[in-house]
């Protein structure tokens, strides 16, 4: 890991700050309260979506599903992927991906032995998938939870679908999709694009092969303006929710 520069506003770090995380220094905090005062609802935004994320993950854990891919993961700000899934299964695996190099290097300091942090852009999700520290950690063989949060949107609806489909049909069966997304349009942050609204329709496309959780494509919790577009979906052939898979 290289010196850490903490004079330069990281997006990631911001985020952490905004959901309560320990990470941030005082350049990250600036950027989130002007990204706040931007978009007022982004720290429910933020919320709504991690404890979807978590409470999906902690239902998939239960399951028995113990390997899980975070991709545009941000930095493992509580309650992270990994502390939830070994919660349920402690020698849960997980990789984290995101495309900031800052934040690879900083998550790595910041997670435990069986967790891995990697490089690696959601626009090249065989790319990913090829990756040592995705191939050669997770076993694709067996069912995986893929965690896609707040992510998708960062793309085009129609390469976004592409890009889920390639993910996807990379998954054993028995595999998990969990994927959130902001509703409606918010702009162009520092860094931080979301191009496109996207709607429920939109959200549901990405779930192509996969049969919808209960009660599929909705709303997390939190007031209008937080509120996250929230769904998951299993892929037929394997172990259904709370079977050991």
């Amino acid at each position: 890991m290289g010196v850490l520069d903490t004079s330069t506003p990281n997006l990631a770090r911001a985020c952490d700050y905004l959901l309560g995380g320990g990470a941030s220094f005082a350049a990250d905090r600036a950027l989130a309260l002007r990204l706040e005062a931007i978009h007022p609802g982004l720290r429910e935004l933020l919320f709504s979506s991690r404890t979807y994320a978590a409470d999906t993950v902690a239902r998939v854990a239960r399951g028995g599903v113990s390997q899980y891919l975070n991709i545009g993961s941000g930095l493992p700000t509580t309650p992270s992927t990994h502390e939830t899934a070994r919660a349920f299964l402690p020698g849960a695996r997980v990789a984290y991906v995101d495309r900031d190099p800052v934040v690879t290097d900083h998550g790595r300091v910041l997670v435990p032995p069986g967790v891995r942090y990697s490089t690696g852009d959601l626009a090249e999700p065989e790319a990913i998938l090829a990756s040592a520290d995705v191939a050669g950690f997770l076993d694709l063989s067996r069912p995986v939870c893929l965690i896609l949060t707040l992510v998708l949107q960062t793309l085009d609806p129609g390469t976004a679908r592409a890009v889920a489909g390639v993910l996807v049909r990379a998954l054993a069966p028995g595999s998990y999709l969990i994927a959130t997304a902001a509703p409606g349009p918010t702009g162009r942050l520092p860094d931080f694009t979301w191009p496109l609204p996207l709607t429920p329709d939109d959200l549901g496309s990405f779930f192509a092969g996969l049969d919808l959780l209960p009660p599929g494509v909705h709303e997390g919790l939190g007031a209008p303006e937080g509120r996250v577009l929230c769904a998951a979906g299993i892929k037929p052939g394997g172990a259904g929710p709370g079977e050991r898979a």
